[in-house]
This record gives structure tokens, C-alpha cells and sequence, in this order.
């Protein structure tokens, strides 16, 4: 997926808004951050998990998904590089992602397209 087809796809999910953090694309659902593109460069997003979630996608798939480094990196944020992951990958990863941050109610409610 390249970080236009990310755009699009961060956009599609419920109230999902598109700000900036630092010069780069962020995206928000009622104001809280789930994801931002090209951190730490530009095919990659920075995104922040639980630390289980983020052992899971360690595990799973290795060659899509780094440690954020430091302290970040211990409470769960990770990188995901477009590049490497497939579409269903970084689907996933981002509803993952978005789901940690948006209102309970709201992410109960939102059932993924197949």
C-alpha cells in the first residue's frame, strides 16, 4: 500500500479526521491520534498499540512492523512499513490502532467491510 492508498484508507474509518503533528499527515478519531504517516520515514507509519498487540504483530509478521525505540517502544508504539506489509496487514494494523484510540461506543460499533 503506498501512503496515498493509506490516506485514504485512515479516512474511510468512523470520524476519522486528518490533521498535522510535527509537518506530518496524523489521523484522528475525535481527537485522539491512531496514526501518523511518514514517521520515521516516509513509507512508514507510527502507530500506538498495546504492548500485547505490538508482541503479536512482533511475532507475526517481523519484516512488517519495528519497536518504536525507547521508552515509546515499551508502552506499545511501533512503526509499520507500507512497503513490506500487504494490504490486509496494514488494514488490519491500522483498525487495531484506531480502535485503541477511538470511544468504546464507537469502536463496538464499527464492523469492517470483508
Amino acid at each position: 500500500m503506498n501512503p496515498e492508498a493509506f490516506r485514504e484508507f485512515a479516512l474511510s474509518l468512523p470520524e476519522a479526521t486528518e490533521g498535522q503533528h510535527d509537518g506530518l499527515a496524523t489521523f484522528l478519531v475525535r481527537g485522539r491520534r491512531f496514526a501518523t504517516l511518514g514517521w520515521p520515514e516516509p513509507h512508514k507509519v507510527a502507530m500506538a498499540l498495546s504492548p500485547e498487540e505490538q508482541a503479536l504483530l512482533l511475532d507475526v509478521c517481523p519484516h512488517a512492523v519495528a519497536r518504536a525505540p525507547g521508552s515509546f517502544g515499551r508502552m506499545g508504539h511501533c512503526h509499520l512499513d507500507l512497503a513490506a506489509a500487504d494490504d490486509a496487514t496494514v488494514r488490519s494494523v491500522t483498525i487495531m490502532s484506531w480502535r485503541r484510540h477511538a470511544p468504546k461506543k464507537l469502536a463496538r460499533a464499527y464492523a469492517p467491510h470483508a
